[in-house]
């Protein structure tokens, strides 16, 4: 029987498959489900074997291939996988080879669905890869692992280490081996290090791991090994090295070794902590005359070097969890001494950012130098000088122009070209691979900024981090401002800064202060705190100047004091930059918040009339306080936190803080400091709500939704957590870990042959607006081996809307990875009506707002039919959601709509469920 004749034709003319019709080794297949039958083509269409029971066989026909891939093969025959997929085989000869295979459905008319497809030999292409893999993996001189596959071997058998088993680990030095290089040439030198690994290949068995961790120290770690057998080796290579000869000269080889023995029912132990307890005893066998090996006496050594405790025993617990703003309010006011609150405060902004040094920079642009006030740095960094160090105009100006909305500036050791070779080594010193600049502006003068490195290895700073470092370096300059003017009053040059140079209001130090007086003293019931600022301050200051911009500033200072003056006591101050704090006992009768909003819409009318071009807004947050506040600078931060709720988005100009907001902001401190670990926790559990096809009721497919369930039971939903974290921009973490956990669960799926499922993932806006690429998908699903085509990324209109281009090019690239795309919530704001004919999306989900609003009479549902006839005459598939009642499924029906999902068929439901339920059967 011949291979259906449109399947030949489309090898014809493929030209990557003409290519291997030549190779005796390309087969041609075609698989009859109804018969469960196999027949395998040469490239002339002649049979060359038929294998029946193919797939239910108990003994297969396939027992060539690895029973590891045999699910593959079953998949890829059932329509659950697409290929083409790489297969492993023994022949019956027992040579081993690997295969690529690929099948696809074709109908015949005659004998229904056919699955027809190749199988061509790639293992010379494989042998090659792999042979580039183990070179990338060696060191080129010596053949043994390098420094990182090294690391990576060994912490990988340490973390899955059976609890019985011990083993040790030796750090190698040899002995003065500069003076070798430098007597009889690097090329002996390379002979020597060569001669070397030799031995210890000679000496280990092939289980161990031989490392070349750099230069001429060298790792050996042997797996299941114990004690006494780990003394024999490590005496053996001791004076194995001293018998080595070279017939050039005279050298004798020797060598110091520290060693480290880890005993059985030892866990939690990584590289790291076992190369520092050996490398002590390397240090020890050093001081002692070298030519000799020690052991480390204690497991615990490292611990008790660990720079984590020492490192963070001089400060408050809570300083390490609570907000990065209140806690810097609370440290510059809670010590009399700036130098005293400085280092303590940089500390812990380095822990908590994980950064390796800060460095507050004095600028004088005048003479083009700079100088270092203060530096922080971590245990692993050194501190650089900056005094005497000049710039020239051009890489002042570049840097200068660089800084964003934020004041802040991000800088790559890999691509700083566009500096002088000058500027390159001011900016990135002391081996800084990222640096965020935040700019530091005093009486609207720059005056320097501040430096936060990282060493080592890249980083990459979304917006919401680069805003979180101008709201702390703008505080910093705050008080470092102060702390100057008041060593300025010390030496008799100027008075105490009791007020706000540029507006005259009291100086935020001040302020506090008095605040603190009455609420401490139980004087501020039926008092309220109001926090403003304008948004995108920084375009007007662009627009009209920094100094048309003070001025406005002090407009605003005056507009607050009138309109706080008929209040009666009040104190009003200028925090830092466009950012004011009025404390007063507000009697609107329709509440503060009334007045906070009327507060701002005034000044932004008035505003509107002086300065058209650009529209200034004024945000406020408000905060009544409590009798439980026990601070000025508790208040302050609610008010600031409700501030910062205000989104341009809506009309709202002012919010108060309440229960709800210290929910949030709880909520808020959990999630910015310990996402990473509940995360690695598996607090954030996968569910899946199924989708049905409202003609017959089956179910086609499943949306991905998350709840948070904290290690003491308490269950958190999406719409609590999503908010924060798309604010905060660490959503794309969370959507990367829950396409990471669909993408095992089709694997797993697919593995124990169930039924596979097409799965809709959320992707959020922010994604789109860091530019990201979506590689970090596709390597997902290359990890797990799971066809593109079974993964959908979902995107809401609201996003799409707010962010057009971004989100179109965003949906194109997942839609050119192979992955289907789909609009949600199509109807519940802003409408793409205009924009729908070219929106990269394979579906649009109508909203349940569309579908309730739309079917309520007889008009709307003639329009809602019209909607759903034109989105699907576009070519987009049409799934409603919110389905609650058994009319709307008829409605469904009537409509001709491909899909939908809502409580009428099934909630969100654990995805071990989902699997039971809809999977298994």
């Amino acid at each position: 029987m011949d291979v259906p004749v449109r399947f030949i034709d489309s090898i014809i003319n493929n030209p990557l498959l003409m290519q291997f019709l030549v190779h005796r080794w390309f087969f041609l297949l075609e698989y009859d489900p109804r018969l469960d039958q196999l027949r395998v083509y040469d490239t002339r269409s002649r049979t060359l074997e038929t294998l029946d029971a193919y797939l239910g066989s108990e003994k297969p026909e396939h027992a060539t291939i690895f029973a590891e891939d045999r699910w593959k093969m079953r998949a890829l025959l059932t329509g659950e996988l697409y290929g083409p997929l790489e297969m492993r085989f023994v022949s019956p000869e027992g040579v081993y080879y690997s295969r690529e295979v690929d099948a696809r459905p074709v109908e015949d008319p005659a004998r229904g669905i056919l699955y027809v497809g190749y199988a061509k030999d790639i293992t010379d292409q494989k042998n090659q890869t792999q042979e580039l893999l183990e070179q990338a993996r060696h060191d080129s001189l010596t053949q043994l692992y390098n420094n990182r596959t090294g690391k990576e071997l060994i912490d990988r058998y340490l973390q899955a280490k059976d609890p019985y088993a011990s083993c040790g680990m030796l750090v190698i030095d040899l002995d003065f081996f500069k003076n070798v290089n430098d007597r009889y040439g690097h090329l002996f030198g390379d002979k020597v290090l060569q001669e070397f690994a030799r031995m210890l290949r000679t000496l280990f068995r092939s289980s161990d791991i031989l490392v070349r961790f750099g230069g001429d120290e060298f790792v050996v770690f042997l797996k299941d090994i114990p004690n006494t057998t780990l003394l024999q080796k490590t005496r053996q290579l001791s004076e194995s090295v001293q018998q080595v000869k070279f017939w050039e000269n005279d050298y004798r080889m020797t060598c110091s070794i520290g060693a480290c023995f880890l005993p059985e029912n030892t866990a939690g132990y990584s590289f790291d902590q076992l190369f520092e307890n050996a490398d002590w005893a390397l240090y020890q066998a050093k001081q002692n005359g070298r030519n000799q090996y020690v052991f480390c006496d204690n497991l615990r050594r490292y611990a008790q070097a660990v720079p984590a405790a020492p490192e963070t025993a001089d400060i408050d617990a809570r300083y390490l969890h609570n907000d990065l703003i209140s806690t810097a309010f609370e440290l510059f006011e809670k010590n009399n001494s700036f130098e005293t609150a400085i280092p303590l405060f940089l500390k812990i902004v380095g822990i908590r950012l994980q950064l390796d040094r800060i460095t507050i920079v004095d600028t004088c642009i005048r003479e083009r130098s700079v100088s270092r006030q203060f530096q922080w740095t971590s245990p692993h960094a050194e501190p650089v000088p900056l005094n005497g160090n000049s710039f020239t105009k051009e890489d002042f100006l570049t840097l200068f122009h660089s800084y964003d909305e934020y004041g802040t500036t991000v800088l790559q050791a890999d691509n700083m070209g566009m500096y002088s070779p000058q500027g390159r080594a001011l900016l990135m010193q002391g081996g800084a691979q990222t640096v965020v600049y935040a700019a530091m502006y005093g009486e609207g003068e720059y005056q320097g900024a501040i430096a936060y490195v990282v060493c080592g290895s890249k980083r990459y700073w979304t917006p919401q981090n680069r805003r979180e470092l101008g709201e702390i370096t703008k505080i910093i300059n705050a008080y470092l401002s102060k702390h100057l003017a008041v060593n300025a009053v010390s030496r008799g040059m100027t008075s105490a800064p009791e007020f706000d140079r540029l507006t005259g209001l009291l100086a935020f130090s001040r302020f506090k202060e008095e605040v603190s007086h009455k609420i401490i003293g139980g004087y501020a019931e039926g008092y309220q705190i109001f926090y403003c600022d304008f948004e995108n301050f920084k375009y007007f200051n662009e627009k009209y100047s920094y100094a048309t911009g003070d001025q406005l500033l002090k407009e605003f200072s005056d507009f607050l004091i009138e309109a706080a003056r008929h209040w009666g006591e009040c104190y009003l101050c200028r925090v830092v930059g466009d950012q004011f704090v009025l404390y007063l006992s507000c009697r609107d009768e329709k509440g503060p918040l009334h007045y906070a909003d009327t507060l701002c819409r005034r000044f932004e009318q008035y505003q509107a009339q002086h300065y058209p071009e650009v529209r200034l807004r004024v945000r406020m947050g408000v905060y009544a306080i409590e009798p439980g506040c026990l601070s000025a600078s508790a208040a302050i931060d609610k008010a600031n936190f409700a501030r910062k709720q205000v989104h341009s988005s809506t009309r709202v100009s002012a919010i108060q803080f309440d229960k709800k907001l210290e929910v949030k902001q709880t909520l808020t401190g959990e999630l910015l400091s310990g996402l990473p670990q509940a995360l690695e926790n598996g607090e954030f559990k996968l569910y899946l709500q199924p989708k049905f096809s409202p003609k017959d009721l089956s179910v086609i497919g499943a949306e991905a939704l998350t709840r948070w369930i904290k290690p003491d039971g308490t269950v958190v939903y999406p719409d609590q957590f999503i908010p924060i974290l798309e604010s905060t921009g660490h959503i794309v973490e969370l959507d990367l870990y829950i396409f990471d956990q669909v993408a095992q669960f089709l694997q797993r799926n697919a593995q124990a042959g169930h039924r596979l499922l097409p799965i809709a993932v959320n992707a959020s806006a922010v994604l789109a607006r860091e530019d990201a690429p979506t590689q970090e998908y596709s390597e997902i699903l290359e990890k797990h081996n799971i066809s593109a085509r079974m993964l959908e990324i979902e995107l809401t209109e609201t996003a799409v809307v707010s962010e057009y281009d971004r989100v179109k090019r965003l949906l194109s690239s997942f839609q050119s990875d192979g992955m289907q795309t789909s609009l949600d919530d199509f109807g519940a704001g802003s409408s793409l009506l205009n924009n729908i004919v070219d929106i990269p999306v394979n579906t649009i989900k109508l909203d349940k707002l569309f579908l309730t609003r739309c079917s309520s009479n007889a008009r709307g549902t003639d329009f809602l039919r019209e909607v759903v006839h034109l989105v699907k005459r576009l070519g987009y598939n049409v799934i409603c959601e919110g389905i609650e009642t058994e009319e709307q499924v008829q409605l469904l029906r009537s409509l001709d709509c491909d899909g939908a999902q809502g409580f009428w068929f099934s909630k969100a439901i654990p995805a071990e469920e989902f699997e039971r339920r809809y999977l298994c059967s």
